[in-house]
């Protein structure tokens, strides 16, 4: 039997790049994934962008998903971003994800979840991480440094960009289309975590004026039942309140699903969800030079 040396298992047609913020000053690992590479895309053609959040757990299932609903299920191609964190290195230990996600993903502090954060992390974040509540800072993030960054090396389409989120990035996902109408055009909130700092998103809500242009959709697993954190219940009641305002807004529970496992089913459903099909652009080659 002959054999090889072992390489990494990459996933075909991605790339990866850091982009230090000087908003957050924090240097983010950006993944990219291009449309299916058999779809032939012409290099200049602008592509919708979806920008996926928690990559560094999620950004796999999202690529290779939403490469199956191009190819089978009528979504047209997109442009895969996702935002995560370079762990593992000198500056972040891989224990520092969930300090880093709650600071960047929540739009206040709560001092009840950075209790249960602490006992389950069993240590206090490294100085220079700050707290949670940085939502806001995140958001100009996004919008002032990561979508120029992508633009400048890939042909994007700037009136087409999604947010997509789960669990705390459900929150902020959510958050954005309530507190930044237009500034995305299509929502993805899976597992939104609305008990957040005594359930305030529903406050957030009464007071916003979403977008009615803009499509959203929200989901969580069936369960997600546990007293002190009612998924269910908060999502479907945002989802109503929503929709008697006559919003766009499309809603599932995933049955038989907790908040870990519904993270593929959600990505799938969401993504076709709020991507309508389109006429497929010309054929020839996909990206800029990266």
């Amino acid at each position: 039997m002959t054999t090889t040396a072992h390489e990494p298992a990459t996933i075909q047609a991605t790339h990866r790049y850091g982009l230090h913020s000087q908003t957050i000053g924090e240097t983010f690992q950006i993944d990219v994934a291009l449309p299916s590479p058999w779809m032939g895309m012409r290099r200049d053609y602008p592509l919708p962008v979806i920008y996926v959040m928690d990559a560094n757990t999620v950004f796999g299932i999202a690529a290779q998903a939403l490469r199956f609903l191009q190819n089978v299920d009528g979504v047209p191609p997109c442009l895969l971003v996702g935002v995560g964190y370079q762990l593992g290195g000198p500056r972040r230990r891989r224990r520092d994800y969930g300090w880093l996600r709650t600071r960047d993903l929540t739009p206040s502090s709560d001092d009840a979840f950075h209790e249960t954060l602490l006992a389950q992390m069993g240590d206090q974040p490294l100085p220079d991480i700050g707290p949670a509540g940085g939502g806001e800072a995140f958001l100009d993030f996004l919008i002032g440094e990561v979508r120029p960054f992508i633009a400048e090396r890939y042909a994007t389409d700037p009136g087409d960009q999604a947010l997509v989120g789960s669990s705390l990035g459900g929150l902020f996902s959510l958050h954005a289309y309530l507190t930044r109408p237009g500034a995305f055009t299509r929502h993805v909130a899976n597992s939104p975590a609305l008990w957040w700092r005594d359930s305030e998103a529903f406050a957030t809500e009464a007071a916003a004026n979403p977008d009615p242009a803009t499509r959203l959709f929200l989901s969580v697993g069936g369960l997600e039942t546990d007293p002190r954190w009612p998924m269910v219940d908060h999502m479907l009641a945002m989802a109503a309140r929503l929709a008697a305002r006559g919003l766009p807004v499309t809603s599932h529970v995933f049955e038989g699903e907790s908040h870990t496992s519904v993270i593929p089913a959600a990505l799938s459903r969401g993504l076709r969800s709020v991507l309508a099909p389109q006429d497929a652009p010309p054929l020839g080659k996909l990206a800029r030079s990266a």
